[in-house]
């Protein structure tokens, strides 16, 4: 891909991931290539690149939309994460240095702040930043990639403290001993919490799907 194409891959790739592209938006290459300043050329190139990772469907009548995901695979996402980031953890917290317990704590002094003024949309995100910190302080080039793969979650859990408020509190709680286990890395300790502290949040999300599909 050209700079141009690059530009325009990474800029809608963060609206995606970011949740600010809902499922199902639909992507016009002639209003792209007047909102990026561009021809359709470099669109069509970042499009092509987003289809190649799957976070796009294309098709020759429909044009490009963001890909929805069924519940199932939501469920599957949830299933790796659960273990992924446990895993990471450890790593992250063998490895640590004082320069990233400061960056957690920053993170933190964040998420604290939304909380008390029960902003959860920001207080997602900045939960999101602490998590994924930790992940790319494990070291580990494959957890890290296979992470931003599954960040394509964020597209259904953006707003799970907004379904579920009261989980701020405990998760707020729990990132200062998340940071306590990290200064003194002890990665053992850490793997053991990180379990639980994801499989409570994680299993609130599977009863979110059950009811979902249900629904349906």
């Amino acid at each position: 891909m050209n700079t141009i194409a690059k530009e325009i891959y990474y800029d809608l790739k963060g609206k995606i991931l970011s949740g600010e592209l809902k499922a199902n938006t639909r992507l016009k290459i002639r209003q792209l290539a007047a909102t990026y300043q561009s021809s359709d050329i470099p669109v069509r190139e970042a499009l092509k690149e987003l289809s190649a990772e799957e976070l796009i469907e294309m098709s020759p009548h429909k044009g490009s939309i963001v890909k929805p995901f069924s519940l199932e695979e939501m469920q599957n996402m949830l299933e790796v994460r659960e273990v992924l980031e446990p895993l990471a953890a450890k790593l992250a917290a063998e490895r640590a240095t004082p320069e990233l317990v400061k960056e957690l704590r920053k993170i933190q002094a964040k998420c604290k702040k939304f909380n008390e003024e029960q902003n959860y949309a920001d207080y997602s995100n900045a939960n999101r930043e602490f998590h994924r910190v930790i992940v790319e302080a494990s070291g580990n080039d494959y957890i890290i990639k296979c992470m931003d793969r599954l960040l394509l979650l964020q597209l259904y859990t953006k707003a799970v403290f907004e379904l579920f408020p009261s989980t701020t509190e405990t998760s707020v709680e729990e990132h200062d001993d998340i940071i306590s286990f990290i200064k003194n890395k002890d990665g053992v300790g850490l793997q053991k919490f990180m379990e639980k502290h994801k499989m409570k949040a994680y299993n609130k999300l599977r009863e979110h799907f059950k009811k979902l599909q249900e629904s349906n």
